[in-house]
């Protein structure tokens, strides 16, 4: 598997002819399945490339979009 950086700064890899999130994966790992819909991963120390599973946690998209809207005005 080869993994290397999107346009938007996070790791990602190849599976078949889709293009898939490390950090989502990682996620889906810990948790035994899929991420629901509504649902996203958070990096929660704010690097893209940090997809250790003790630093993702899934949130409703709402809330997600939430706490980024706020990190614009550190």
């Amino acid at each position: 598997m080869v993994i290397f950086k999107n346009k938007s700064g996070y790791k990602v890899y190849k599976s078949g002819s889709k293009t898939k999130s490390v950090h989502k994966r990682v996620a889906e790992k810990r948790l035994g399945g899929k991420v629901f819909k509504g649902y996203e991963v958070h990096h929660k120390d704010g690097n893209k490339i940090n997809n250790r599973s003790s630093n993702l946690s899934v949130i409703k998209k709402s809330t997600h979009k939430k706490i980024h809207k706020k990190s614009i005005f550190w």
